[in-house]
């Protein structure tokens, strides 16, 4: 939540979004999704740049390590050279955000 803050601050106009994969779901619900096209393992942030390409941030807390089907996406996206990045902190955000060209209207606070 705090990221979702920042970028509201720092990047207004960044077309971005967290797809809501984690979490309880009852057996019926979760068959629904997968079967709408629900991928375990994707990104916790995901966003269209300003060149119109997409993005992707996985967010790890601490020492917190990607699972099995997180590294599976992040291979998809290597694969179609997709920018994709592990940040522990809004400070990786902010930076991630920096070197992939996206205008900043705040820092993070370092």
């Amino acid at each position: 939540m705090q990221v979702a803050r920042y970028l509201a601050v720092a990047a207004p106009d960044l077309c971005w979004f967290h797809p809501a994969n984690g979490g309880y779901r009852n057996p019926r619900e979760a068959k629904k999704l997968k079967d709408m096209g629900v991928k375990p393992g994707v990104a916790d942030l995901a966003m269209i740049l300003p060149d119109g390409r997409a993005a992707f941030i996985e967010l790890k807390h601490g020492k917190g390590r990607q699972t099995d089907t997180q590294k599976a996406f992040e291979a998809d996206c290597a694969r179609t050279s997709t920018p994709y990045a592990v940040c522990r902190s809004i400070e990786d955000v902010d930076a991630t955000l920096r070197n992939l060209g996206v205008p900043l209207r705040a820092r993070s606070p370092e």
